[in-house]
């Protein structure tokens, strides 16, 4: 049982580590290809951010990627992002310019490892059904609002399993970028407008 991640092979991941976190191989599968679509877009903010000194944006960035790669078992690149969000906290701008560039390269250069774990088939949809969407939908919501990654993702990929029309299907993916992106308050306003949409 301690070996289920074993042939997943990632240079810095803690496979096992993050199986058990994010409660299953499958669920895990799904964090990295999250990530990888995710890396280069969160790498220019954090880069923009300190290019403009903007310390509370920067904070905030690398405070979700010190998250995400604790999910994803990236223990040391968790801890680098921890720093940097510990420096941004105090406004020691200095250090962060010294230290961040490298941390960020770390990050990119995760990319190519989680590349294969990106290209997912199409699955076949369901059919719609409203009950089943709504219940979907307000499990979502404790999910986001205990930030609990696991579950959130979990939960998004079911509701982008059912067939809807062209209206709520760009809905469930912006959801998708929301919640793999980890823009919680946008997400739950998101699942609030979706439910008044999908409740009549």
């Amino acid at each position: 049982m301690n070996n289920i991640g074993k042939e997943i092979n990632i240079p810095g991941i803690d496979t096992n580590k993050a199986i058990a976190t994010s409660g299953s191989k499958d669920l895990f599968l799904e964090l990295l290809a999250d990530v990888y679509k995710l890396i280069d877009e969160k790498s220019k903010q954090t880069e923009d951010f300190l290019a403009n000194a903007n310390l509370k944006d920067f904070t905030i960035t690398v405070h979700s990627l010190k998250t995400i790669c604790r999910m994803i078992g990236a223990t040391a690149l968790s801890e680098d992002f921890f720093t940097l969000e510990k420096l941004g906290k105090n406004e020691q701008l200095e250090q962060i310019k010294e230290i961040a560039p490298g941390i960020i390269k770390s990050f990119r250069a995760l990319k190519p490892y989680l590349e294969p774990y990106a290209l997912t088939k199409e699955t076949a949809r369901k059919e719609f059904d409203k009950d089943s969407i709504l219940s979907i939908l307000d499990n979502l919501l404790y999910a986001l609002n205990d930030f609990n990654l696991a579950d959130a993702e979990e939960l998004t990929k079911q509701v982008l399993s059912y067939n809807c029309d062209q209206e709520i299907s760009s809905k469930f993916e912006n959801l998708s970028n929301l919640v793999s992106n980890l823009d919680y308050d946008e997400a739950i306003s998101l699942v609030q407008d979706l439910k008044e949409i999908i409740k009549p």
